[in-house]
């Protein structure tokens, strides 16, 4: 049970944040200090290294999406004695009014902030923008201090100690520019840890970050600042809904996209959770009562999804018996007719949806959802559902009957999304809570 815990936070995207969230965990790891992580915001990719950097499944805190009793619950139930949260875009990015920002969920949970700064074109001036955002926390929110990340020389971290000395802002260290510890991107974000790690090149990463932040970093320090956590009054079973007594998970690196409190939450509802992995042609458990398919990057893998006959035999079994069978996103295509790639080449999958989606007719969409359900299911409930919608790809074709009506984060309606026939379910959208 965590009692402790502070947020890694950063002035835009490519700050550095990652880097010194994975470094600091590791270090901290290795020094035998009980850690777990935590992401801020819908990331799901992330959260997998963080994941592999602490050892532990990483846990996300959405300050938009999951009520406040929700995140304390969530917090306090972390494995490790302290957790390390890594912030979401900028400080105060987020929905209307901030909601969702990592300034947020610090001031919800009451956690001191440790600001990474970019100080490649700057000197003094990142001291009086730290200060200028310590009078802009909410409440409960602190700024513990801050990191200077890509600093050039000596002097110009000499520069920037001193203008934050003279602010009383504390400087935990500063940070030279590293390639070796640079994770790559594609068009969601980060490449997924489970690609690095098959590639061997994952642990190389973090330790790399580990002994960069070990070097230059007072890890002492920072972990000094951690704040204590308030616990909950929450089980965890009751952020949950009781789904199913055996729930099979696809799990693998086409749809690896699911939430730790998510399946934390069934199991604690009393759940066996098994996985298999449709890119190894696995078939779900037999005996599995509820099927979901997460999102992932199948786009990668269509050669040996659409190949992956004894899983989509075993699929259309379960729907013939009725099994609930639930997509989001990746999943929610593999569901689908068929799933075209960016050349326009078009895959056969699953067929248990009229849908047919394209990756050559590329759009983003991106933002919070809420999902009001247009059916009554028995694992769905009535009740609006949280979620997040981030992909590139486009519905050529989708017929039938939708799951749910959506609104965006403002409210604005957005219309009908998801599809529905018989017991298979899905939409592109990720539920949070």
């Amino acid at each position: 049970m965590a009692t402790r815990g502070l947020i890694i936070a950063g002035l835009s995207s490519g700050s550095g944040k990652t880097t010194v969230t994975l470094g600091l965990i590791r270090a901290l790891c290795r020094q035998k200090t009980d850690i777990s992580a935590a992401k801020c915001g819908p990331d799901y990719i992330d959260c997998g290294f963080l994941a592999a950097a602490s050892g532990r499944p990483a846990i996300t805190f959405d300050e938009f999406a999951m009520p406040d009793e929700m995140l304390r619950t969530l917090a306090c139930n972390a494995e490790g004695e302290t957790v390390i949260v890594e912030g979401v875009m900028g400080l105060f990015d987020g929905t209307h009014g901030g909601r969702g920002s990592t300034a947020a969920l610090a001031g919800k949970l009451e956690l001191g902030v440790i600001l990474v700064i970019d100080a490649r074109h700057q000197a003094q001036t990142a001291a009086a923008i730290a200060a200028g955002l310590a009078g802009e926390l909410p409440d409960g929110a602190t700024l513990a201090g801050v990191i200077l990340n890509h600093i050039a020389s000596p002097r110009h971290e000499h520069l920037i100690r001193q203008a934050l000395s003279a602010r009383s802002i504390t400087c935990f260290g500063a940070l030279p520019s590293a390639a070796e510890v640079t994770v790559p991107s594609r068009h969601l974000g980060l490449v997924q840890s489970v690609d690095l790690a098959a590639e061997r090149r994952l642990d190389a990463i973090i330790e790399a970050a580990a002994d960069l932040v070990a070097t230059h970093i007072d890890c002492v320090g920072v972990l000094a600042a951690a704040t204590p956590l308030h616990p909950g009054q929450l089980g965890t079973h009751e952020y949950g809904r009781q789904v199913a007594q055996h729930i099979a998970v696809a799990d693998d690196a086409a749809f690896g996209f699911h939430y730790t409190h998510m399946l934390c939450s069934w199991r604690d509802a009393g759940a066996q959770i098994s996985f298999f992995s449709p890119l190894n042609d696995d078939v779900p458990a037999p005996d599995a009562e509820f099927i979901f398919l997460p999102g992932g990057y199948p786009e990668l893998h269509l050669p040996s999804l659409t190949s992956a006959t004894s899983c989509i035999d075993a699929l259309v079994t379960a729907s013939h018996k009725n099994i609930p069978i639930y997509g989001e996103c990746g999943g929610f295509m593999m569901l689908g007719r068929q799933i075209i790639d960016a050349d326009g080449t078009a895959f056969p999958v699953a067929g248990l949806l009229p849908l047919e989606t394209s990756f050559a007719a590329r759009r983003l969409h991106l933002g919070y959802r809420v999902l009001h359900p247009l059916h009554r299911l028995d694992w769905l409930g009535a009740a609006p559902i949280n979620a997040h919608e981030f992909h590139y790809t486009t519905a050529l074709a989708a017929e039938g009957d939708a799951l749910f009506s959506a609104t965006d984060a403002a409210g604005t309606p957005l219309g009908d999304i998801g599809l529905i026939r018989g017991s298979v379910a899905g939409s592109y959208a990720h539920i949070i809570a």
